[in-house]
């Protein structure tokens, strides 16, 4: 009775052994389908919002005037350009016209200081732009880089004409571009060394 029942258990186990191809080799299944590798990127850099404070030990080295002499009519041709659309954005009650005569100021003042670092009229109405757009570290460079070019006898005359009007100050009207730093701990600081015989680092840490 046994071995009948272990025959018909052998015949059983060939018949499927049979109808799974005999006794062929089963080809293991594949491995699971994985998406392709993901590639690590970087984050992105957050965009910039401001300037970083200046180091005076990292400024570069003082252009001479031949240096700029070939620049230097491109760059109040650019300075120029860049106050007529700040004008132009301060008249404006449009917002989409408003944001782009302030990028169209930006742009061609930045272009101006690019052509000659010494331009005065660039370098105020370029922070006075900043000012209005609330880069404010930005627009205390430019006010610092100012200060620093009183001392330029070349200069010195424009650069008071600009003090007069960022203070209000000799009949001039009060420049109101600046309204919203006015109350500044960092701006204040700034003005107060336009008249300073010996300066204070605004921006020590």
């Amino acid at each position: 009775m046994i071995k009948r029942a272990r025959l018909v258990m052998l015949a059983t186990v060939a018949a499927v052994a049979a109808a799974c191809g005999g006794g062929q080799k089963v080809t293991p299944p594949p491995d699971p389908f994985r998406p392709d590798p993901i590639e690590v990127v970087a984050p992105a850099a957050p965009d910039r919002t401001d300037c970083d404070v200046i180091d005076p030990s990292r400024s570069p080295s003082a252009m001479t005037w031949a240096e700029r002499a070939p620049s230097i009519s491109e760059a109040q041709q650019l300075a120029e350009e860049g106050v007529a659309d700040l004008a132009t954005a301060r008249d404006t009650q449009d917002k989409q016209t408003y944001e782009e005569k302030m990028a169209q100021a930006v742009d061609s003042l930045i272009s101006a200081l690019m052509a000659d670092p010494y331009n005065v009229h660039a370098t105020y109405n370029l922070a006075a732009a900043y000012a209005r757009i609330g880069r404010k570290q930005c627009t205390l460079n430019l006010l610092t880089r100012l200060i620093a070019m009183k001392s330029h006898s070349s200069r010195k005359v424009d650069v008071q004409k600009k003090f007069d009007r960022l203070l209000g100050s000799n009949n001039t009207a009060l420049d109101p571009d600046f309204r919203d730093l006015r109350n500044d701990e960092g701006f204040r600081c700034v003005v107060a060394n336009i008249g300073a015989a010996t300066p204070t680092d605004c921006f020590a840490r």
